[in-house]
């Protein structure tokens, strides 16, 4: 008797005999031609990070502890009229500040906060990217021979952002935690702070004045009022501090490309950043005309990119709660930018 047809229902003469019929194999498709099969596996997970690298770290932190040290003392003294030394680790400085203990002891009273205030900010960004599992090296600090000391820090993160929540909770991180942290030396160092007479200060001697931001001269004005032209406030090593610990926030803060202000600014708006950026970006230059120093600074996050780029998931805002917090980082931002960082003033008799 002959079988059935592959595929063909059974015959009436098959039930009748009780024959069942040839098993039929299941369909497998053949692989597709294009693209190749190992193309359609699930991709491998990520390699490891690499181990942190304590040595550069660390040794990167020293010579900014050096450089701090030796230049903050510089400019505790140049803001008090008390030297001529220039901002700059030439040999005859270095033997200058560290041959004499009254210098050494303003130099660290001026490195230990500052560097500091610039830890906590970068461990901030550092504690955030750790709670959301993204890999980041330790912070490493720039040191610079010339100026304060230091360019700052940073971290590297070393994957890309998912989700606007993460990107916000990573930008914001940094500059809340150095506020926190530069608050108590601000207060202190202004406390601290002595009106002395112009008469006291050497004629014709340069004296670099730090530029005072809404918090810094608010502050100001509620311990030492408001002062007589013939009077200068010889600010205190943790004053000077605190003050570059907020010049660093607004600097970080600004609404551009991958600073934490761009981070901030795209979390919560978008790719509506792009038709800010620019706008933003002729507004730093136009201040430029009052401080050459924001030229430079527009330089560098041009070359960086205005453009912030995007994460993974673009679909899922932030949350009500989290908007708030960026209208206060906007409210941080305005309190600690000064349009004139610093200006030279020359005590003439």
């Amino acid at each position: 008797m002959a079988g059935c047809p592959p595929g063909s229902p059974p015959s009436r003469d098959d039930e009748q005999s009780g024959l069942s019929p040839p098993a039929v194999p299941p369909y497998r498709p053949e692989p597709p031609f294009w693209p190749p099969a190992h193309w359609l596996l699930a991709p491998e997970p990520p390699p490891a990070p690499p181990p942190p690298r304590w040595g550069r770290a660390l040794g990167l932190f020293l010579l900014t502890f050096l450089s701090t040290t030796t230049l903050g003392a510089v400019w505790v003294a140049s803001a008090a009229g008390a030297t001529d030394l220039p901002l700059v680790t030439l040999p005859s400085v270095i033997s200058a500040v560290w041959g004499d203990s009254e210098l050494l002891t303003l130099g660290l009273q001026f490195s230990l906060p500052a560097l500091f205030i610039l830890l906590c900010h970068e461990m901030g960004h550092y504690v955030a990217c750790r709670h959301y599992g993204l890999p980041a090296t330790l912070p490493f600090f720039l040191p610079t021979p010339i100026g304060i000391g230091t360019l700052g820090a940073f971290i590297r993160i070393r994957a890309p952002i998912r989700r606007k929540q993460e990107l916000f909770d990573v930008g914001v991180a940094g500059p809340l935690a150095g506020m926190v942290a530069l608050l108590p030396f601000l207060v202190l160092g202004i406390l601290w702070s002595k009106s002395v007479p112009l008469a006291e200060i050497p004629p014709e001697l340069p004296i670099l004045v730090p530029g005072e931001s809404l918090l810094f001269g608010s502050l100001r004005w509620a311990f030492h009022g408001e002062l007589a032209p013939d009077r200068f406030l010889l600010l205190h090593p943790f004053a000077l501090a605190a003050w570059f610990g907020l010049l660093a926030t607004a600097l970080n803060l600004l609404p551009l490309g991958q600073l934490d202000g761009g981070h901030v600014l795209y979390a919560a708006l978008g790719q509506r950043q792009r038709r800010l950026a620019v706008p933003l970006w002729l507004t730093l230059a136009a201040i430029g005309w009052y401080w050459p120093g924001w030229l430079l600074w527009c330089v560098l996050t041009l070359s960086l990119g205005l453009f912030h780029p995007p994460v993974v998931d673009e679909v899922v805002p932030l949350s009500s709660g989290r908007r708030v917090v960026a209208l206060l980082t906007l409210v941080l931002f305005v309190l600690a930018f000064t349009p004139v960082p610093i200006t030279e003033l020359v005590a003439r008799p």
